[in-house]
């Protein structure tokens, strides 16, 4: 994957810092504290407007950077984030607002506000290592959330909820093994199931996912 530059405007702090201020280790899964050397953190002060999307940097597996953004995050695209090594966090303190929230990997994404998508949100192929944290209230039109990544909800979402129900904090919708019968037939790979990058792409393209009459359970 080729990724573009983190936008400027930030400064490198240390782990100290991270910790002084943002307790940021509480939040996080990821043991950012033992890739210091490796990791640069850094830190975008009075929130972040991003006009276009937002992706992690590099053009390799390693994360060469984690992110904190203190205040609110706006991005006008999609956030799209990953790591397919070690892990890498973005921390936000307050809330985002964005069209899609695109995870895959071994991310480590926190939110400690609200998460506002007028798409969708998903986390794909964590190998357990992949965390989407909302404190506030997530909501979206749909949350996927496969192939063992992790979802730590404060509150269940104002969203349809499709993903693994161990690995979600509050009751899903449709359960990940249901997805393949909830697509449309053309995200389906050559076995019939779901393909999560034909997903991702038809998220990144703002074109519908589901079958038609796919609704929300009565609860």
């Amino acid at each position: 994957m080729n990724r573009a530059p983190s936008p400027t405007g930030y400064r490198v702090i240390t782990a100290d810092e991270a910790e002084a201020r943002f307790a940021a280790a509480a939040d996080l899964q990821y043991p950012y504290q033992e890739f210091t050397d490796e990791q640069e953190i850094r830190l975008y002060e009075g929130g972040l407007h991003v006009v276009g999307n937002l992706e992690r940097e590099g053009d390799d597996d390693w994360a060469p950077c984690n992110v904190i953004v203190d205040g609110d995050l706006t991005v006008d695209g999609d956030i799209e984030w990953w790591d397919s090594a070690g892990g890498n966090f973005l921390l936000v303190t307050g809330d985002v607002r964005v069209r899609n929230v695109l995870l895959s990997g071994c991310p480590d994404v926190v939110v400690r506000g609200d998460l506002t998508a007028t798409g969708s949100v998903q986390g794909h192929h964590g190998d357990d290592g992949g965390f989407l944290t909302v404190k506030g209230l997530l909501r979206a039109d749909l949350v996927i959330g496969t192939l063992y990544f992790n979802l730590d909800l404060g509150r269940p979402p104002e969203a349809l909820l499709i993903a693994d129900q161990y690995r979600t904090t509050c009751p899903v919708d449709f359960t990940d093994e249901e997805l393949d019968d909830l697509v449309l037939p053309e995200l389906l790979d050559k076995d019939e199931r779901a393909d999560e990058h034909e997903i991702a792409d038809a998220l990144r393209a703002g074109r519908p996912v589901l079958r038609p009459g796919v609704r929300r359970p009565a609860r």
